[in-house]
């Protein structure tokens, strides 16, 4: 299966999923997607990565959708809710669809300066979530639950992106193809001695 395949599966899947985070049996189909593609450049939790990203599009998409009137000033008695509301949402929006772009455009480029900028990026989701928990903790306690969400994803795709040999390989290296036998070794059947 090519990465294209690959991530138009992935978003096919996804877009029957009804979570951020895929659960059963989106979970145990991206699970099998992923880890079947882990020899790929684009594959095993790099393409978790994909997966959740994509995912998340439709979940915003689902949430703008359901809570329209609440981006609607008239929703609000106070103004000032309005405009804490709007802190509280509209930079994490604004930094997700960069976010969403970026990731996008990293799996045509491949280069370590847009690898640094996605991960910018995701520190920002990070900081805008955390910002967005602070508010919400003081005026909207239903958002609570999505701000630590975003909080705990962002912090492991962080550590992820920092920490990974296959991301540094495939974005920074560029030699996946030689290395990958040594990380993920094929299961070639031994030969058996004659006796």
């Amino acid at each position: 299966m090519t990465v294209t395949t690959s991530v138009l599966a992935l978003f096919v899947a996804t877009s029957a999923s009804s979570s951020y985070t895929p659960s059963f049996p989106g979970g145990f189909i991206s699970w099998i997607v992923c880890y079947r593609s882990r020899r790929q450049e684009i594959g095993g939790f790099l393409m978790f990565y994909y997966w959740s990203l994509f995912g998340g599009i439709l979940m915003t998409l689902v949430m703008l959708g359901a809570n329209f009137e609440s981006y609607v000033p008239e929703s609000f008695a106070d103004p000032t809710l309005y405009h804490l509301f709007l802190l509280s949402v509209v930079p994490l929006l604004l930094v997700y669809t960069v976010q969403v772009i970026t990731g996008i455009l990293l799996l045509s480029v491949r280069t370590w300066d847009m690898l640094k900028l996605l991960r910018s990026l995701i520190i920002a989701e990070l900081v805008c979530a955390l910002l967005g928990l602070v508010v919400d903790l003081a005026r909207f306690k239903d958002n609570i639950f999505f701000d630590v969400y975003t909080i705990a994803a962002s912090s492991i795709w962080v550590g992820y992106f920092f920490f990974s040999k296959r991301v540094t390989h495939v974005f920074k290296l560029n030699d996946w193809e030689s290395v990958v036998e040594r990380i993920y070794p094929s299961k070639e059947p031994k030969a058996i001695a004659a006796a």
